[in-house]
């Protein structure tokens, strides 16, 4: 029996043969006569009897479907698409074979041999374009003629795309690059390629082009192919430096252990010799803690073996981090590090830490409980100098408070409440176990019998515990707020230490010991009040709408007294005065524009008297400003003014007025200001942010911090200038002026679209000399970056010019060269 073939079109004459000979075959044809779309639908039975299919498959066409009954063949004309689970395909031509459960698609080329309508496969997300494309239903297996595809932010393209899975492709000539450009900059070609999406590509063997020059070739190669992070070799760094010799540096190995877990650990090796090791270890759980534990280990020599000035480091350097969010009310926080006194000033490349003479660890577990105003804080604390090895320890201390609360407040509320209702009662307690190590210049009998010193610690164990109960009290009158309180405060201090004295002939050391106790008792009761006056015009001028003037005064006394313990003393009784002014202006140019409220400046002073001191009863008076000129300039600045007479023969103030010995008021005894602006170009209209390096962006796991941390240039803003001025002087004896004037500058600016120069200093105007200046220069190579930053100047003189790739996954492709002062490298 012979079959006939059927045509399908979008003509409304034959949309009823098309609907009969399409049921005939199991096929249900939508056809409407006012597009030119025809689709249709293999319903899951038919297609399972027909072709083994499991489930429904769905196409159209733009210009014709037919159909064959004999030979079931169908084919799709004109901007063709198929649905079959996650797989779309459009192309111009599309050919299905019931039987075999294959099809094959093409585009179509015109008069000139130019092809449009070319296949593309999307599967899942995952797109293919190529050529020509076959594919089976039944085996999941395909085939793309000249496909390229885009992975996890890399393009692959291929002579012959073969999908054997739903994770695997064998690419034949293949060709892979992060850069997004038809002809791209640089690329790897191997004639063997195999891609399992989302882990790797393995290649054999490989060559590196870039501008389609072969610059290297590997036997094999394997490139990242997973968002995320993923476990992998971290590639070193080599050179020679005249200290160390040749070095190898940061060669290690990072492991994702689990969506939570990671580590990572890097070697350094000088010729010279010396090693160097740098670990980390992070884990975290998101919403509910996260920490680490990072440890460095330094052996570095400087010289050649046998030279007389030859040199050996030894340093260590660990951190320890947890934060943790045990529930809504309390929280642990962990910030430990331990440290060798010069591992910093050796080996650090951070310019903050270099500096540093203080490691500060600390750990704080704090709990709340907001129903009845309660917290609780354990904390302990860790305090390094680097420069003299002594360490402060609170191991551990502790506060509790019981916040204010009213136990005359009756239920209910209402809006006036009686004096009594406002009487509010708090308590405080706090008590700490700390330990002292100072180092102390003691004397030492030498081998020869001469008198020398040595260097002994003196350690001391402390315990203190200090409690106090506040009443308050805030009735309004009127307009002024007055604040009443007593309080009484128990303080008890027990202390051991052991004071190096002497060293004995036999090297021994003498120490003495005392254990000091004490215990102190304090009454103390103030008194405070306040108010505010505000003054207003409208002047309606120049957009002008409104001034004001906010006077804020404030008065307060305060009586203290030991009533028993350890050195009972005289009372004291103490007066304090501050005033508070706050100017405004509301500005409004045209109606059709919204007010603005501008904050023209603040001004305040303070100043206190003390009844019961026997001289300099009146404290220098402290006048601080601060103000935003057009919020282009930010002003502050702070004066002291003191009201007794300097006695140039003594060389010191003396206990008399200036009003009244030297007929004005006060002397400016300090002075200090600081001047700021930042100011920038707007980005070109339609100018978005520089985007990120291509690929899956990660947090990075930096072992080595670079000594000075630049972030990735920004070519979208046309330049930025930040300017900074701070000055100081204090004269407290008129003869001598102790000042400092610093200037802080960085500019950055886009020479062209695609180079940006940044430069950055401070000039310490006082001692006529630039401190820590920088230079850096960045080009964006559209795939690639190229960056150069010089230090010219100072004991960290330093320089690296690096050309890379943006794309993270290849960020170990690099030329670097570099040049440090202190031969710290990364």
């Amino acid at each position: 029996m012979r079959f006939p073939s059927f045509h399908c079109v979008s003509q409304k004459a034959h949309v009823g043969r098309t609907l009969a000979l399409a049921t005939l075959v199991g096929c249900l044809t939508v056809v409407n006569a006012q597009v030119s779309d025809t689709s249709a639908i293999i319903p899951p039975d038919t297609a399972r009897r027909a072709s083994g299919l499991d489930t429904l498959v769905t196409y159209q066409a733009s210009d014709s479907i037919s159909y064959s009954l004999r030979t079931r063949y169908m084919n799709l004309y004109g901007k063709g698409e198929l649905h079959y689970r996650t797989i779309k395909l459009a192309a111009d031509r599309v050919a299905i074979n019931w039987d075999t459960a294959t099809l094959t698609a093409e585009g179509v080329a015109d008069s000139l041999g130019e092809f449009s309508g070319l296949p593309v496969l999307n599967d899942a997300g995952e797109v293919y374009d190529g050529f020509r494309i076959a594919y089976n239903f039944q085996s999941k297996k395909g085939k793309i003629d000249r496909g390229e595809t885009v992975l996890e932010g890399g393009y692959y393209h291929g002579t012959n795309i073969k999908k054997v899975g739903r994770d695997v492709l064998y690419v034949s000539s293949g060709r892979y690059t992060t850069c997004d450009r038809d002809h791209p900059h640089f690329y790897f070609l191997s004639p063997k390629m195999k891609v399992i999406p989302g882990d790797v590509v393995v290649a054999e063997p490989v060559f590196f082009y870039i501008a389609d020059v072969p610059v290297f070739a590997l036997p094999f190669g394997v490139f990242p192919n997973k968002s995320g992070r993923r476990s992998g070799i971290i590639a070193p760094a080599y050179g020679e430096d005249a200290r160390v010799g040749r070095y190898f540096t940061h060669f290690g190995y990072y492991w994702a252990i689990s969506d939570y877990l990671d580590l990572v650990t890097a070697f350094d090796w000088y010729a010279h010799g010396g090693w160097g090791n740098t670990s980390l270890f992070r884990y975290k759980l998101r919403y509910e803690f996260d920490g680490s534990v990072q440890a460095s280990v330094n052996r570095r020599h400087e010289g050649e073996l046998g030279d007389p000035d030859r040199t050996e480091r030894k340093d260590y350097n660990v951190r320890v981090m947890h934060n943790q969010n045990i529930d809504p009310t309390a929280n642990l926080n962990v910030n430990f590090t331990f440290s060798s006194g010069s591992f910093y000033r050796n080996f650090s490349q951070n310019l903050n830490d270099v500096l540093r003479q203080n490691v500060v660890s600390n750990a704080t577990f704090t709990k709340s409980w907001p129903e009845s105003n309660r917290s609780l804080s354990l904390a302990v604390l860790r305090d390094q100098n680097l420069i003299s090895g002594n360490i402060v320890e609170t191991v551990p201390s502790f506060s509790f408070t019981q916040g204010t609360v009213f136990p005359f407040k009756r239920a209910g509320s209402r809006s006036e409440q009686a004096w009594y209702e406002t009487i509010g009662l708090s308590y405080r307690a706090t008590g700490a176990h700390g330990r002292d190590k100072i180092a102390l210049q003691v004397d030492s009998v030498k081998t020869a019998g001469t008198l020398g010193t040595i260097t002994e610690y003196q350690r001391t164990s402390r315990q203190n515990l200090n409690q106090s109960v506040q009443m308050s009290i805030s009735p309004r009158l009127g307009n002024i707020t007055i604040t009443p309180s007593l309080s009484f405060s128990d303080a008890r201090t027990f202390t051991d230490r052991r004071t190096p004295v002497r060293q004995s002939a036999d090297s021994s050391v003498v120490f003495e010991r005392s254990r000091p106790t004490t215990s102190q008792g304090f009454l103390n009761a103030s008194i405070g009040t306040s108010t505010r006056f505000y003054g207003i015009a409208q002047p309606g001028v120049f957009g002008v709408t409104a001034l004001r003037h906010t006077l804020n005064p404030s008065l307060s006394f305060s009586y203290g007294k030991q009533v028993y313990g350890t050195g009972l003393g005289p009372y004291s009784f103490t007066a304090s005065f501050a005033v508070q002014n706050l100017f405004e202006m509301k500005y409004q140019p045209m109606d059709t524009v919204k007010e603005e409220k501008i904050q023209l400046m603040n001004v305040g002073a303070n100043l206190s008297y003390n009844f019961r001191a026997t001289e300099f009863r009146l404290s220098p008076l402290s006048v601080n400003y601060r103000t935003s000129i057009g919020r282009i300039l930010d002003l502050s600045a702070t004066t002291v003014y003191n009201f007794y007479v300097f006695d140039y023969q003594l060389g010191r103030r003396v206990n008399k007025f200036l009003v009244n010995e030297r007929g004005y008021l006060a002397d400016l005894t300090s002075v200090s200001f600081s001047l700021g602006t930042s100011l920038s170009g707007e980005r070109p209209r339609g100018a978005a942010p520089s985007p990120p390096a291509a690929g899956i962006q990660e947090e990075p796991v930096d072992l080595t911090p670079r000594l000075y941390q630049n972030d990735e240039p920004d070519f979208s803003i046309p330049w930025n200038l930040a300017l900074s001025f701070n000055f100081s002087q204090s004269q407290s004896d008129p003869r001598r002026k102790i000042r400092s004037a610093s200037l802080q500058a960085n500019l950055s600016f886009n020479l062209t679209q695609q180079w940006k120069f940044t430069a950055s200093g401070n000039y310490d105007v006082t001692q006529k000399q630039f401190a820590a200046p920088m230079i850096q220069i960045s080009r964006d190579l559209h795939c690639w970056i190229m960056n150069f930053t010089w230090v010219p100047l100072g004991a960290y003189r330093y320089y690296r010019l690096e050309i890379r790739v943006k794309a993270p996954q290849l960020s170990d492709i690099k030329i670097t060269k570099q040049g440090s002062e202190r031969g710290v490298y990364y």
